[in-house]
């Protein structure tokens, strides 16, 4: 298991949470600017990834106790 100081998860969690919304721009914003009818399917991997992401960057913070 890897040992990081407070610093370092703040920063890990930061930098997951801009992640999550990479993932979800590319996932829930990009069916909405293409020609093509949107994929709920690709919506739906979109929001799960980003709660996913989101949930993982707060239980480094440690906001969430597991």
């Amino acid at each position: 298991m890897i040992r990081l100081d407070r610093r370092q998860r703040d920063a890990l969690s930061e930098t997951v949470r801009e992640l999550a919304n990479f993932v979800a721009a590319a996932l829930v914003v990009g069916q909405f600017v293409t020609s093509q009818p949107p994929s709920w399917r690709l919506i739906g991997v979109g929001v799960f990834s980003w709660m996913v992401f989101v949930g993982f960057a707060l239980m480094l913070e440690g906001e969430r106790q597991w």
